[in-house]
């Protein structure tokens, strides 16, 4: 709140009585927020003397010039330290937009020099470089240095993150590619519960700030012997005698034989397909290049930036203004976040065994945006618990948070071994200006004001990750197939078979249920919705919403019956007669199709 003036020892917490009535005297009450002013304090001035006067009516305002911040929570941090309130508050937003802003110079810049320099020694100058700078923060006395911190702490920080990741999946197989990517990803999670342990056992942010980057030395050192090049970039640099030894020595440690013969055979063909596109990326402008001479990999490129945008949004924008957008306790509260960034690490390690990427992305982007829309509600209604807006959020943050583990896996599937780091570092870069806008996204709450400005950022958030979950589905499965080595490879992957929302639903659904009690409920829920569609025609209803809403109730329905009937039909004929029989049922179902047009004519 603000600071009572001429009161050198104010203090947040009320000492005494003549204390809390200088307050009153001097500090208008906002009775909305329960709580003194923050920003503004009476014009005319109290003195000790007249400080008994609680009744007074004084009316004209003015800034505040000096604050004083409680320390139930924290004993100082950054904002109490230079002051980030009121009419500084929107200096918070600009470090948040710094550290995405400095996301997506990291991603620009770890791209090229991982396929250039080698995914190694890309991770470990990023890595040492980041941990300087970590050191430095605490030195932190002005907004300027803050803001030029945050840029280059996340720019490193996100650098040496994409370094290893993409390392990690080149070092494994397609079988253990999704445990090795969850055991990467795991990786965030530990540092997320240790921020909270070491926050709550040390409220200063300056120590805090130390005791979190110490340990960075003693592991950074470690990682010099720990960690192998990645031999697939190896092959691509044409150095197949250190790609050998590396994996001789994979074998050593895992303890089984080494098929030499097998090596070098498969090395002479992979080897001479990857350096011939080598020599046109370096001829071009870098390897980057692969992918914007292919119409169908920009195309993919350009899906996978949206998507990555609408994560980071969602994803950033939860997680950093949880204290401004979920009520409750903030260490309670990020303990339940971090269990859940736990939770579905897991869950994306056991499902993406069992359904492919595609499916599943769209299915927990899809939950995760509703989640987001569906806490609208009690915000608006002024609900008077906060368990429902809480679970909501958690719920939507979980999502999102297993959506953005398995899109990691998913890009570097999407995408040729030449091109791999560069394309991710492009999404990354792309999917950064969600990161970037998300904080003033969470700002709407202040700009527009009333119960709705409280629910704007989550309808934001749960609109954009509804679209991303409907856009996803025009994106190839991976799912038990090999890294595209060429971008001819890569492009192959959109041979594989689309998958429809009528296909997913039908999909899933013929799992539990029958064919012809699916096929029933399908068609007597579609006709009964074309029927529903009389009635807002003849009765002439005003808007057409609801014509158009049941109109695509009965098309959906009665698509996914098509589907199911396909399958139905196979299974009721022989073996012998079965394509015979399934031709004369499509012959005849095509008469109905026939004299459709001149049904529409009526």
């Amino acid at each position: 709140r603000c600071a009572v003036p001429g009161l050198p020892n104010d203090t947040f917490n009320i000492q005494n009585e003549a204390h809390a009535r200088l307050i009153n005297a001097t500090i208008p009450f906002d009775v909305d927020k329960a709580s003194y002013s923050q920003c503004s304090r009476y014009k005319e001035s109290v003195n000790q003397s007249t400080a008994h006067s609680t009744n007074m009516t004084l009316g004209e305002t003015q800034s505040c010039s000096r604050w004083v911040y409680s320390t139930d929570v924290f004993s100082s941090s950054i904002i109490s330290d230079l002051n980030l309130v009121c009419q500084r508050k929107m200096y918070i937003s600009h470090a948040n937009m710094m550290s995405m802003a400095g996301i997506m110079l990291g991603s620009l810049l770890s791209g090229p020099s991982s396929d250039q320099f080698g995914r190694k020694k890309s991770f470990l100058f990023y890595y040492w470089v980041h941990m300087f700078l970590s050191f430095l923060s605490v030195m932190t006395t002005s907004v300027s240095t803050l803001l030029v911190l945050r840029l280059f702490i996340a720019a490193t920080g996100i650098s040496f993150f994409t370094s290893i990741f993409v390392l990690i999946t080149e070092l494994v197989s397609p079988r253990k590619r999704v445990l090795a990517s969850t055991c990467a990803n795991m990786g965030w999670v530990l540092g997320m519960l240790l921020l909270l342990l070491f926050a709550y056992f040390f409220r200063y942010w300056k120590t805090l700030q130390l005791v979190l980057s110490a340990p960075l030395i003693i592991i950074g050192v470690s990682y010099f012997w720990l960690i192998p090049e990645s031999p697939r970039w190896l092959i691509n640099k044409g150095r197949n005698s250190e790609a050998q030894a590396i994996l001789i020595d994979m074998a050593r440690v895992n303890k089984k034989e080494f098929p030499l013969t097998l090596l070098h055979e498969n090395l002479e063909k992979i080897s001479h397909d990857l350096i011939l596109e080598t020599d046109v990326a370096e001829s071009a402008t870098r390897n980057l290049l692969l992918l914007l001479k292919s119409p169908i990999l920009c195309v993919r490129l350009a899906i996978l930036g949206f998507i990555w945008a609408v994560n980071s949004m969602v994803y950033y924008g939860v997680t950093l203004n949880m204290g401004s957008m979920i009520p409750g306790d903030i260490y309670i509260n990020f303990l339940i976040i971090s269990l859940l960034e736990l939770v579905s690490h897991l869950t994306v390690r056991v499902v993406l065994r069992w359904v492919g990427r595609r499916p599943f992305y769209s299915a927990l982007v899809l939950i995760g945006g509703g989640a987001c829309l569906a806490t609208v509600l009690p915000i608006v209604l002024k609900y008077e618990s906060d368990w429902l807006v809480i679970s909501l959020s958690n719920v939507g943050r979980f999502c999102i948070t297993a959506a953005f583990n398995v899109m990691w896996l998913y890009t570097s599937e999407l995408l040729p071994t030449p091109s791999r780091q560069s394309g991710m570092g492009v999404c990354s870069f792309v999917g950064r200006i969600g990161g970037v806008i998300s904080p003033y996204i969470v700002s709407l709450q202040t700009v527009v004001g009333g119960r709705f400005g409280e629910a704007s950022p989550l309808l934001v958030f749960g609109s954009t990750a509804v679209v991303a979950g409907v856009v996803c589905l025009f994106l190839p499965e991976t799912a038990r197939r090999r890294l595209p080595e060429t971008v001819e490879e890569a492009e192959n992957l959109r041979r594989s078979k689309q998958i429809t929302v009528y296909h997913l639903t039908v999909r899933v659904v013929l799992r539990w249920v029958g064919r012809r009690l699916f096929y029933f409920a399908l068609v007597l829920i579609g006709g009964g919705a074309c029927l529903a569609t009389v009635l807002p025609i003849v009765l002439k209803y005003e808007s057409d919403w609801l014509v158009i809403s049941l109109s695509n109730v009965g098309r959906f329905c009665i698509t996914a019956a098509f589907n199911v009937m396909w399958l139905y039909t196979s299974e009721l004929l022989p073996t012998p007669s079965r394509q015979s029989g399934m031709g004369v049922c499509s012959f005849v179902g095509r008469i109905g199709g026939v004299i459709s047009p001149y049904i529409v004519s009526l």
